[in-house]
């Protein structure tokens, strides 16, 4: 690893507290006043006060750090600095971090990496209780906190004031108007153009928007699997939020029998299958590659997940478990790949299956 790591990901996941925890280095806060003031104006005596191995919090509020680092690395790369650095940088305004380190750290930095807890890093899977809570450590160590409150204030504080005033938007009325038509359309087709038309703004900015949603883990959008060889392969991406719970209060959701019954809890639990399998790749340093797959004629297959060596694995989500069809197979068989496994996600294991293997969603992990 290069001798500056950045670890990235939304507000409250305990990016921090995880280094904090696994003894690398100590922590400095810069989102204290006077310590930001301080790095600020004279960062190499503030780092000279510090041992070579620290944990910079928020140091995004900080860019003159960011020369520094920049400076301290090619020292040692040239060998004139006998200290090792070994700094980790964390931020939850990926806007402005990624514009200090794309500036100064070219080259001289790795990343990382972490959003909420998996289902695999909680245990097992209570349906209501992720659906409300996902996997926000905050929420899951303090069961008494309400997560309607809760991420609420978390919507407020890290999407529409780190967010939207990092970027610069004006139209915040708009934003949020399409971050909440996001959470609306998770597991569909995602029609850029249509969400524009509803906002009353131009395709452009919609999508300008996605990207800064994506960059700051709050949603992705998954392409289509298709190739040359098949023309009947739909090529529009799936959108979904990293976090389900986030989808659910943006949903407008506060109890849990009513979505339960309602046709949004099938798109609720694809999401939930979705984080998972992004979690997988992510928590193993690994570079997700999660595709769709579906045809002209609407046959589709949820996840289609390229694993090394050029293997494949299918998935279907389904609240109630249903095994592939003769049409899903033949789709498959199409795509000519070296597809290794189908299976069938679902909250409670039902009997065999004929065409694929029916697995719970804390065993998604042990596919890799």
């Amino acid at each position: 690893m290069l001798p500056a790591k950045v670890l990235k990901g939304p507000r409250q996941v305990g990016k921090t507290s995880l280094l904090e925890h696994l003894g690398y280095g100590e922590v400095i806060y810069l989102d204290d006043p006077a310590t930001r003031r301080f790095a600020q104006q004279d960062p190499r005596t503030f780092l000279d006060q510090y041992p070579s191995t620290l944990i910079l919090d928020e140091a995004a509020r900080a860019p003159e750090l960011f020369i520094e680092i920049k400076r301290r690395v090619d020292e040692q790369r040239r060998k004139k600095n006998k200290k090792e650095i070994d700094y980790w940088i964390t931020g939850s305004n990926q806007t402005l971090l990624r514009k200090n380190v794309s500036e100064s750290l070219a080259g001289r930095a790795s990343f990382f990496d972490l959003n909420t807890l998996s289902v695999h890093e909680i245990g097992l899977l209570d349906l209501e209780s992720h659906t409300f809570r996902g996997g926000w450590p905050e929420l899951r160590a303090n069961p008494e906190l309400d997560p309607i409150r809760y991420l609420t204030d978390l919507i407020i504080s890290f999407v529409e004031r780190d967010i939207v005033a990092a970027a610069g938007i004006e139209k915040v009325g708009a934003f949020n108007q399409v971050l909440a038509l996001n959470a609306g359309r998770i597991g569909q087709l995602y029609i850029p153009s249509e969400i524009a038309q509803l906002c009353s703004v131009d395709i452009t900015t919609v999508q300008s928007w996605n990207n800064l949603l994506t960059l700051n883990g709050l949603i992705t959008l998954v392409p289509p699997y298709f190739s040359n060889l098949n023309k009947r392969l739909i090529k529009t991406s799936k959108l979904y939020f990293q976090d389900v719970a986030l989808a659910t209060r943006l949903q407008g959701w506060t109890e849990y029998k009513p979505l339960f019954t309602s046709p949004a809890m099938g798109s609720i639990f694809e999401n939930i299958v979705f984080s998972e399998l992004h979690r997988a790749f992510i928590n193993r340093g690994m570079t997700p590659k999660i595709f769709h797959v579906r045809s002209k004629e609407k046959v589709e297959i949820d996840f289609l997940v390229e694993l090394p060596n050029q293997k494949f694995i299918a998935l279907e989500a389904k609240l109630t478990p249903s095994d592939f069809t003769s049409q899903q197979k033949k789709l498959l068989d199409s795509l000519n790949l070296n597809i290794v496994g189908n299976f069938l996600v679902s909250p409670t294991i039902g009997p065999h299956l004929a065409n694929s293997t029916n697995i719970k969603v804390d065993q998604i992990w042990d596919l890799f």
